[in-house]
């Protein structure tokens, strides 16, 4: 008897195992007929209309409006990924605004919502208030429309040690060892697949790493070096198209990297970090901004600056060159450190990335993949704000997609 509830077992983690491929395979390279995804995926075509068929059952799949043109006869029917009754949401704390996003199985935007509001260092509480806004707002416009959201990323601009439920530090919020997600969960209703707490860099970082990828130029990538500036000055590395943890799941911390060693107190105790020299709230006072700033938030006053900067304003350029001369020196000791087909610049830094590809051709050599080379290995962000939430909620849903059975996808 044991032996054949083991087979059982077996056999449905083999089935499981072969509906994530499917989903796997559809979720990558868009709708495709039976025939095609037979092809993709090596399966015989009886075992592959036998696995559609529970996927059609289960709306994880449905016919694509696209059909699939075989010459003669009728076209084929084509399947693409549902999932429509599958809401995951996430929501994004930066410096004066909250970023919120709900999509589905297919990735598709569901809700999606900005909110620029002061965010007072210090007590976390007000903020923690916002935050539960947001959520509830979320889920109020979906619950209009019949769906209920299965659950929620929180992503914070800072670190969050690998399955934390603490923020270890966000020194743009003041904030030492806050328990978030706690604090959060406290004000919200519970979520079927409950609360993730993590820090932002590596989820954009793995956002715009897909975004690249998805280039033909470009598709052959495997490694990039991520730097963000918005919030401070994030990074992050992804190596064999994976997120590049250590121990406690940060590699990179290029606003925490020393960059003179006498300089001046920085308020993570070390001297001379890179956010003591180029931090983009240094630099929008600097450029005489810090009115502005104080006013109407960081946002604000950084696209002001880049505005400034663009239109040749004596004080903007002089505080942009000064930042640059540091961060020049972060992105090429990043090259030769970890060795990236491409470096992505986001925040700020990628409306000035043309600025930023003038190093030594040593370290150009370094970078490449397909159709880009040396400079051209330099690139842009393209995703915006909703970066971190884009690459936390693609995670959160390729792990329900390959394993639809043990997700509880299937009922």
């Amino acid at each position: 008897m044991a032996g054949h509830k083991r087979a059982a077992l077996a056999s449905e983690d083999i089935r499981d195992h072969n509906l994530g491929i499917v989903l796997a395979t559809l979720d990558r390279g868009g709708a495709a007929a039976r025939a095609e995804l037979a092809s993709a995926t090596g399966m015989a075509r009886s075992a592959l209309s036998n696995l559609s068929t529970v996927l059609l059952e289960h709306a994880l799949v449905r016919a694509s409006a696209e059909r699939a043109d075989r010459g003669l006869g009728r076209p084929l029917e084509r399947l693409e990924i549902d999932g429509a009754h599958i809401v995951l949401a996430g929501v994004y704390l930066q410096v004066d605004a909250i970023v919120t996003l709900a999509v589905d199985l297919a990735g598709r935007v569901r809700y999606e919502e900005r909110v620029d509001a002061p965010t007072p260092p210090g007590d976390p509480t007000p903020v923690v208030e916002q935050l539960a806004g947001a959520v509830t707002r979320c889920r109020t416009a979906l619950a209009a429309e019949g769906v209920a959201v299965r659950s929620l990323d929180l992503v914070v601009a800072g670190v969050v040690p690998r399955g934390s439920d603490i923020v270890q530090y966000a020194l743009d919020f003041g904030w030492m060892g806050v328990a978030l997600r706690s604090l959060v969960q406290e004000r919200v209703e519970p979520f079927p697949d409950g609360i993730r707490l993590a820090g932002d860099t590596q989820y954009a970082a793995f956002a715009e790493f897909t975004a690249l990828k998805a280039q033909d130029a470009a598709a052959d990538l495997e490694s990039i070096v991520y730097i963000r500036s918005a919030t401070g000055i994030g990074g992050a590395v992804i190596a064999d198209g994976k997120i590049f943890g250590g121990a406690n799941g940060t590699v990179f911390t290029p606003g925490h990297t020393i960059v003179d060693p006498h300089g001046a107190l920085c308020e993570c105790g070390r001297r001379g970090c890179l956010v003591t020299v180029a931090d983009p709230e240094l630099i929008v006072d600097h450029a005489g901004l810090h009115d502005l700033r104080r006013a109407a938030g960081l946002p604000a006053a950084l696209a002001e600056f880049i505005a400034r900067v663009r239109a040749g304003d004596a004080h903007a350029s002089a505080a942009l060159e000064d930042a640059l001369l540091w961060i020049r020196m972060i992105v090429d000791n990043a090259i030769m450190m970890y060795a990236p087909q491409a470096v992505v610049l986001g925040g700020y830094l990628a409306e000035v990335c043309d600025r930023i590809r003038g190093l030594h051709g040593t370290t150009l050599d370094v970078l490449g993949v397909g159709g880009l080379r040396g400079q051209q290995a330099i690139v842009p962000a393209r995703l915006g704000d909703s970066a971190p939430l884009q690459g936390a909620l693609t995670l959160r849903r390729r792990a329900l997609l390959a394993a639809p059975g043990r997700s509880g996808l299937l009922g």
